[in-house]
């Protein structure tokens, strides 16, 4: 567990069309990828947006590039956290490192 379940995560994420969300309006579960909701006809489009990390456009979510800047948005992946970062688990103070989901001695689950 943990960095294994961490490498799945990142394998099994979908694209940002497949993923699933609820209508605002008629709470009708929606794909973000749709232009409008199927059973009230809420346009989404305009809901449901990237923003740029480099200059906080809000961009279209099949938008590849950024519309202002040009910076690529189409694969956006989340840092890794620097090596050698370790937390301390809040119930038995079992050192445990970054990538760890859980405490391994206790089985805290880390959020």
């Amino acid at each position: 567990m943990g960095l294994l379940d961490l490498i799945r995560g990142s394998v099994n994420e979908k694209p940002h069309a497949e993923r699933k969300a609820e209508c605002p309006k008629c709470k009708e579960p929606v794909s973000l990828g749709m232009e409008r909701c199927p059973k009230c006809g809420t346009r989404l489009e305009s809901m449901f947006r990237i923003e740029c990390p480099k200059c906080k456009t809000a961009n279209p979510l099949n938008s590849p590039r950024c519309s202002k800047c040009g910076y690529d948005i189409s694969d956006r992946k989340t840092p890794a956290p620097p090596e050698g970062v370790q937390y301390r688990c809040p119930i038995c103070s079992y050192t445990a490192n970054y990538y760890m989901l859980s405490c391994p001695s206790c089985g805290t689950r880390f959020v």
